[in-house]
This record gives structure tokens, sequence and C-alpha cells, in this order.
């Protein structure tokens, strides 16, 4: 099934330089603020719950503790490195007047359908944390 893009991201594309590398540098905040809200939910969920976990949750806990591991084990960093490497790209391309853009707009594209597929799945990550948590507080492990 082929994705469809979003106008938003078209336009993106379309737009001048500096618009993408104001795109690249909100990339960077949130890449930041993943990392504070994975140690976040690793503290609440896994440090927290500790082994007071009912039996019914452990597995739910387990898995959410190896996303979140698999996502601070490298995910992040590699999304960081990605978009360090596009910064330096960009820069060179200005400096040089490059008149060819289009590998610099393609590799944005890739980058922008790379963190969007991230997003949902870390959204999806929370959801499942807050369902967890909730079933915890039902079972008087989490005081409200």
């Amino acid at each position: 099934m082929e994705r469809i893009a979003s106008p938003k991201s078209t336009y993106l594309l379309e737009a001048g330089l500096e618009v993408l590398h104001q795109q690249s540098n909100e990339w960077r905040s949130e890449i930041a603020f993943w990392r504070d809200e994975v140690a976040f939910f690793y503290a609440l969920v896994v440090r927290k719950t500790g082994k007071e976990v009912p039996v019914n949750s452990k597995s739910s806990i387990e898995l959410i503790e190896a996303e979140l591991i698999k996502i601070t084990g490298g995910e992040l960093d590699e999304l960081q490195q990605e978009v360090d490497l596009h910064e330096y790209f960009l820069s060179h391309m200005l400096q040089a007047r490059k008149e060819d853009q289009l590998d610099y707009r393609e590799k944005h594209k890739q980058m922008a359908a790379k963190f969007d597929q991230f997003e949902k799945r870390f959204k999806a990550l929370k959801m499942e944390i807050f369902k967890v948590v909730e079933s915890l507080k039902k079972s008087l492990i989490i005081p409200q």
C-alpha cells in the first residue's frame, strides 16, 4: 500500500531551504523531548512498579520495557545523527551554492516519513503505558 503524502509535507518539500532547516530544528527538539518522555515512562512503569506487578500485567510491563530500551538503545541516537548529517549536507549545499536541491529534498521527505512512523509508534506505546498504569491504579499498586 502506497502512503499518501500529507499536504503539509508536500508544502514543506516545495518550500525554501530555510523552512526545511526550521523543520530539522523542530525534529531536534522532538528528539530531546522524546528522550525526557522515555526516561519518565521508564521510571514510572518499570522502576516504580518493581516486583509488585500482578501476573496479568507482567507481560505488558515487559513489552513496554523492551520497547523503551529499544528506543533509548539506539533509535533516538540514530534519528539525531540523521538530522545532524542532514543539516551538515544543507550547510555544504548552501556554501557551494549548488543549484540541484533534489537530493536534499528527497532525503528530507524520507526523514519526515521516518519521523512520522516513529511518532505513531511512540504514541501507541504511550497509550499502552497509560492502560497499564490505569490497571495498576485499579489494583491499588500505584496510589491515586
